[in-house]
C-alpha cells in the first residue's frame, strides 16, 4: 500500500508545464506490477478501481481511466503467466506496449474532444516509463519473494 500511496503523492506533485507532458502514469505502473507479482490478491476489479481512483485524481470524466486501465489489466491478468518468466527486458517490452496503447488512447480522446495533441512526447513518456518501472518491477520482486518465504 505504501507503493500506491507513493505513486499517488508524486503522480500528483505539481511540475512546470514543459515537464507535465513527459510524466509516466506512475498508478498505471504500479497496477501492471502487482497484476504481475500479486494476481491472486490483485485482478480487473484491481484495475477497475484504480482506474476510478485515477478519474478522480486526474480530473477525467468518470470511465475514462477505468476503460484504459481495464484493458490494461485485462492484458496483463491474460498475459500474467508467460510473462511472469520472461526476462526483465522483455517484461519491459510488455510495458512499453501497454503504455503506449494508454498514451495513444489518451491523445485520440483528446482529438475526439478538439484538444492539442504533443505526439512529440510520446516517446519520452514511454521511456520514462519503463526505465521507472525497472527499479519498481525489482522492488516488488523483492517483496513478492519475502513474503513467500
Amino acid at each position: 500500500m505504501i507503493i500506491l500511496l507513493l505513486a499517488t503523492i508524486l503522480q500528483l506533485v505539481p511540475l512546470d508545464g514543459r515537464w507535465l507532458l513527459w510524466r509516466p502514469n506512475l498508478l498505471l505502473l504500479v497496477m501492471i506490477t502487482w497484476m504481475l507479482y500479486f494476481s491472486d490478491q490483485y485482478g480487473i476489479e484491481f484495475s477497475v478501481i484504480l482506474g476510478v481512483f485515477a478519474d478522480f485524481i486526474f480530473g477525467t470524466t468518470l470511465g475514462f481511466y477505468v476503460l484504459i486501465f481495464t484493458l490494461c489489466g485485462a492484458l496483463v491478468a491474460l498475459l500474467r503467466r508467460t510473462v511472469a518468466y520472461l526476462e526483465p527486458i522483455h517484461q519491459a517490452v510488455l510495458v512499453c506496449l501497454l503504455v503506449s496503447t494508454s498514451e495513444l488512447f489518451k491523445a485520440w480522446s483528446n482529438i475526439v474532444v478538439d484538444k492539442p495533441v504533443f505526439w512529440q512526447h510520446l516517446p519520452s513518456v514511454v521511456l520514462l516509463s519503463v526505465l521507472i518501472w525497472l527499479p519498481l518491477d525489482k522492488l516488488v520482486k523483492t517483496i513478492h519473494r519475502w513474503q513467500h518465504q
